[in-house]
């Protein structure tokens, strides 16, 4: 007996049909993505994005009632037609993870003129095949939920309802609301007050918050020690640097087959050099310079070197010590623990408010989040300027009332357990 062959949209349309019809939308994207390159986000900012969002519930509502019974709508409401989108979402996600994202904030940077950039991978958010197969991903969810409520309902469709809705209106709010994201970045120095922002474009815009700095402080890890190449400068060894942290005076160390010993530690100190000799003494004001004054030898040398090295500062400059004609004990410029900017923040209506934001600690304040961005590394640990990101995203609140209905949904499913089979006794 022969075995039946379905061909290829013969109803019913499966798996093979899903790919056909999601490849085609991925291929419209990538079109449009080489002809006209990557949306432009402001052209759908406010009310524009309202009005995409309304005619897409308006058509999917349409689509539904009006075609319930059509069998091109059930399949686009089932497993047939999500799964194949989902794959090819799931790998744009992926290589939006991968590689390197470029937008507005980072035009000034050097962007890869290859073939992947034209597709829109270096900019995936705002690639038209990326927001197609997102629209049209969100077009199965919304029939899928519509068509289960064609279905006898019980209490257990609540976590069904939770997780897809959710789902939906986070996706949907999270692609409409990035045209009305505001993203700046604010220069205060200490005991001054600043209202404007600047985009990443270079537009100086007038806020309704303001921030004055008050005291803007540098936490640095203790200097360190290397041995470099006097030449080129770079750190020995070359197959793999070492270094060495300062623990305290007296100490030894070996660097690149070097005897370190440290003799003495100035974490202010003033540097004077002319062409013969190099002072250096303590100087507790602002502009002094970490110095380290070291004891180097080296295997074959009469008699070690001593002297000190420095990493410099604004105003003086650094120090080495040179061991022979090839290489040199230096210091490398501290690394920062942490900065952190103490602010009083005030608002249009005369409210303020005193806090502390740094790294991985912004300040909310109305509907703007307010980061540590950076400061005047021209001046390092001396730094009286910071430098803070102002993000708005008016839309945040609808994406997590659907990542809070997500978690409700899983919660409740979870407390429900799997829904029982009934059983007939003999």
């Amino acid at each position: 007996m022969k075995k039946s062959s379905r061909r290829i949209w013969e109803h019913p349309w499966g798996y093979i049909e899903g790919f056909i019809v999601a490849a085609g939308i991925l291929l419209a994207g990538v079109l449009l993505q080489l002809t006209i390159g990557n949306i432009h986000l402001p052209l759908f900012a406010f009310p524009v994005n309202i009005i995409v969002g309304a005619l897409f519930i308006v058509a999917l509502l349409v689509i539904h009632f009006a075609g319930a019974r059509k069998r091109t709508v059930r399949w686009l409401a089932g497993v047939y037609s999500t799964i194949p989108a989902l794959t090819l979402v799931i790998l744009l996600c992926v290589i939006l993870g991968v590689l390197p994202q470029f937008s507005a904030s980072t035009a000034h940077e050097p962007h890869p003129l290859n073939l992947s950039f034209r597709l829109g991978w270096y900019t995936m958010t705002t690639s038209w095949p990326f927001v197609l197969l997102c629209f049209y991903t969100l077009l199965l969810l919304g029939l899928a939920t519509l068509k289960r409520t064609r279905q006898k309902q019980t209490w257990r469709e609540i976590g069904f309802y939770l997780n897809h809705l959710g789902l939906f209106i986070a996706l949907l709010g999270g692609m409409l609301g990035s045209a009305d994201m505001e993203r700046l970045t604010m220069t205060v120095q200490e005991g001054q007050v600043e209202w404007r922002g600047t985009t990443w474009g270079g537009e100086i815009k007038e806020l309704s918050v303001a921030l004055q700095l008050d005291t803007f402080l540098i936490d640095e890890y203790e200097p360190k020690l290397v041995v470099i190449e006097t030449e080129t400068g770079r750190m020995l060894p070359e197959a793999r640097p070492e270094s060495y942290m300062f623990e305290g005076i007296g100490k030894t160390t070996r660097l690149a087959g070097v005897d370190v010993e440290i003799l003495d530690y100035l974490p202010h100190a003033a540097i004077f050099r002319d062409t013969t000799f190099l002072n250096v003494v303590p100087m507790m004001m602002e502009g002094a310079t970490t110095a380290i004054k070291v004891r180097a030898t080296k295997p074959g040398m009469e008699q070690p070197v001593e002297g000190w090295v420095s990493n410099g500062s604004y105003i003086f400059p650094h120090s080495t010590l040179a061991i022979d004609g090839e290489t040199s004990v230096a210091m490398p410029m501290q690394e920062v623990r942490r900065y952190t900017s103490h602010v009083t923040a005030y608002t249009e209506e005369g409210l303020s408010k005193q806090a502390v934001i740094e790294v991985n600690k912004p300040l909310r304040l109305e509907d703007w989040v307010i980061y540590q961005y950076s400061y005047d590394d021209s001046k390092g640990r001396y730094s009286d300027t910071s430098i803070f990101e102002l993000v708005r995203d008016p839309w945040l609140k609808i994406v997590y009332t659907g990542i809070f209905m997500l978690l409700a949904g899983a919660l409740f499913i979870f407390i429900a357990g799997p829904k029982k089979r009934s059983t007939i006794e003999d």
